[in-house]
């Protein structure tokens, strides 16, 4: 794929039927800008389940669940080792243009390899892993909720849900906490729809010179964080090399400083809009996580892109080798299909959402994200009085390969 340029094709390829081409630019999509999952749904309505896109170089859209599963189970037909050089499935379709040769891990690589190189993150991202830092979680939004509550208001975005998941995962990968604001700029220009390649290149090339500091570091003197752990993990019978560090380090650090920020915010302007289900959370804490899962449904972040390795058929459509299939993992949650009533808030429903993603890819990092949200919910909720969108401002929002919100002003 091409980088997010807006531009169209002038000639749509001769395998692509005219009746499954849709205009829609996932960078500038006018309706998308005005509300990202709005417009989810209204792909869902209005388009073909898998269409096809001129915008951006050209690329098949999947739109529905079981399509997605499909796809996410078949590595060898759908292949992410085309994502070298510093991008990442999650976080851009673009794969040109920046560190040449870099291997975003373990993102960028298919079974069997890509095997080797999750099993060393299973470990320390448990569950019972986690499961440790939920008092330093505790303590960080505590710290977050004393420096806005007396102002009555805050813009949530850059006053909490950057700093809270950002420090937390410097702080677990062994990062310096000190330049938050200097790492999160960084990180949501990387994945940006809509910076130029040039720009792109120099910022991965910042955040590769940031981590390679740490790595060294760390090779020298071993520290009780995630990359003092890496450097030590067993690949076959080896450790990894300073290149397979870096790779890992990226996807950490765009990981980390990416989905939980824009989950967080999605899902507590949610909240804003919704004072029945505020006061329900607040009554009954035990509600929280249940209200997590169904708003990590409504509010997918991230969608992934796959290179087609052979011609194949999915769900009567004809890909051809070499076609790029972007899954869009947040309009899926709102396919019919798999979730009666997709626009309602259901607390509990069975079926599993979409937004971290399934199959071998399936988002490592997923057991700290909802911890994190859930300890964020308990204090926030506790804490902070009924709270609404500041009517004076409207929240902005952000497309590309990841959904986002950069400025959500609230008030209580």
């Amino acid at each position: 794929m091409s980088s997010f340029s807006g531009k169209k094709l002038d000639k749509i390829p001769a395998h692509v039927p005219p009746e499954l081409v849709y205009e829609y630019d996932n960078a500038r999509d006018p309706r998308m800008l005005e509300d990202p999952h709005a417009r989810m749904r209204s792909l869902i309505l209005e388009a073909p389940p898998i269409f096809f896109t001129p915008y951006n170089g050209g690329n098949w859209v999947v739109t529905r669940k079981k399509a997605i599963v499909d796809i996410t189970m078949k590595p060898e037909v759908y292949s992410n080792a085309f994502l070298v050089s510093g991008h990442s499935e999650e976080h851009s379709g673009e794969h040109k243009d920046s560190q040449p040769g870099l291997m975003m891990l373990p993102i960028a690589a298919d079974p069997p390899q890509h095997t080797m190189y999750r099993a060393p993150l299973n470990q320390p991202l448990s569950a019972k892993s986690v499961a440790g830092l939920e008092t330093a979680i505790r303590d960080m939004t505590n710290e977050l909720i004393d420096k806005v509550l007396a102002a009555g208001r805050c813009d949530f975005l850059s006053d909490v849900a950057e700093p809270l998941p950002v420090t937390l995962f410097m702080k677990l990968a062994g990062m310096p906490t000190n330049r938050l604001a200097e790492f999160r700029h960084l990180a949501t220009q990387a994945t940006s729809a809509t910076v130029d390649p040039a720009t792109r290149a120099g910022v991965f090339k910042s955040i590769a010179g940031i981590l390679a500091e740490t790595i060294k570091a760390r090779q020298e003197k071993r520290e009780d964080d995630l990359i003092s752990q890496l450097l030590d993990a067993n690949l076959n019978g080896r450790n990894p090399n300073f290149h397979e560090m870096l790779g890992y380090s990226i996807a950490l650090f765009l990981g980390g400083l990416e989905t939980v920020v824009n989950a967080l915010s999605f899902g507590v302007r949610h909240l804003a809009r919704d004072q029945e289900l505020q006061a329900k959370l607040r009554a009954d804490s035990s509600l929280i996580p249940g209200a997590i899962e169904e708003l990590l449904r409504l509010y997918g972040i991230a969608s992934t892109v796959r290179q087609v390795m052979r011609d194949e058929v999915c769900q009567g459509v004809q890909f051809k080798k070499g076609d790029t299939v972007s899954l869009l993992l947040p309009a899926a949650n709102y396919d019919d299909e798999a979730f009666p009533n997709p626009e309602q808030f259901i607390i509990g429903r069975k079926e599993q959402h979409q937004t971290f993603n399934t199959g071998p890819h399936r988002c490592v990092g997923l057991n700290l994200a909802r911890l994190e949200m859930k300890v964020f919910y308990q204090e926030w909720l506790k804490r902070v009085p009924p709270f609404r969108l500041d009517p004076e401002k409207k929240p902005q929002f952000v497309g590309g390969f990841n959904l986002g919100i950069t400025s959500l002003p609230l008030v209580w």
